[in-house]
């Protein structure tokens, strides 16, 4: 597993096949290894990335340096790194904020971007930010991976995908958790988003009842070049539990770019 030092953090990484670059960003309750399956397919034929974020499972980092701007500026030296970009960049959740971030801050590392279940701003969760807030304070993370995961994923959603979410959401180091938790339901980035003039992939599983699809149809509109996809027999990861619709959408997506 490749490590890169970023002062006094270490992110930790994979990397499969080469050519044009594609980097995977995860969710808040997740890490790199929910990206395996995108790995193994688009490492054929581009250089596919998935990285934790600082603090997230192998990556190492004071949870005082955890916030979404910093998590961008890693994925942008990660890139520079690599001597990779500009890279397509695919996020998820908070990968998807991040992603919007990123190019914020460092739009010359971005080709183009999908964003996957996320949002601009999530008026719902920002009202639930403080009961949310209390329940991480009050829980341990086993705790919370039980009482969570299960609402994360569609009905039809194989049991043992369920149980894989959950074992990786209990081993999330709290104080980072906490952290990444009390930024990503607050985020604003309206503005954000209608400055993107990179091509854009919006996808959204259509049973995501953590961010609804109405929030990727708000993000569509305010993205000039963006297209919609509603991944059928998902829920809110939908890479995970519908691989075939998802890898074939962002395929599609590639190809197109060229």
């Amino acid at each position: 597993m490749p490590r890169l030092r970023l002062g006094d953090a270490v992110l930790a990484y994979d990397a499969a096949g080469a050519g044009a670059p594609i980097v995977f960003l995860h969710g808040v309750g997740s890490n790199r290894s929910t990206w395996a399956g995108q790995l193994a397919e688009f490492g054929r034929d581009h250089l596919a990335v998935a990285v934790d974020m600082r603090g997230y499972a192998e990556s190492e980092a004071d949870p005082s340096t955890v916030s979404l701007p910093t998590f961008a500026l890693d994925v942008a030296a990660l890139i520079d790194h690599l001597g990779a970009g500009p890279a397509h960049v695919c996020g998820l959740s908070m990968g998807g904020l991040v992603a919007l971030h990123l190019w914020r801050e460092r739009r010359d590392a971005v080709r183009s971007l999908v964003l996957c279940d996320t949002f601009a701003s999530h008026p719902v969760a920002a009202a639930g930010h403080p009961k949310r807030m209390a329940e991480i304070e009050a829980s341990t993370m086993p705790e919370l991976a039980r009482a969570r995961m299960p609402a994360v994923y569609a009905p039809t959603t194989d049991k043992a995908i369920v149980e894989r979410g959950i074992a990786v959401y209990a081993k999330l180091d709290k104080e980072v958790y906490r952290a990444a938790s009390d930024e990503v339901w607050l985020q604003r980035l309206e503005d954000v988003a209608r400055s993107v003039t990179v091509r854009t992939l919006v996808l959204v599983g259509e049973h995501d009842t953590i961010t609804p699809p109405p929030l990727s149809e708000v993000l569509h509109a305010l993205i000039p070049k963006s297209r919609l996809a509603l991944i059928p027999a998902a829920g809110h990861l939908v890479n995970e539990e519908n691989p075939t619709a998802f890898n074939g959408l962002v395929r599609e997506f590639l190809y197109e770019l060229g």
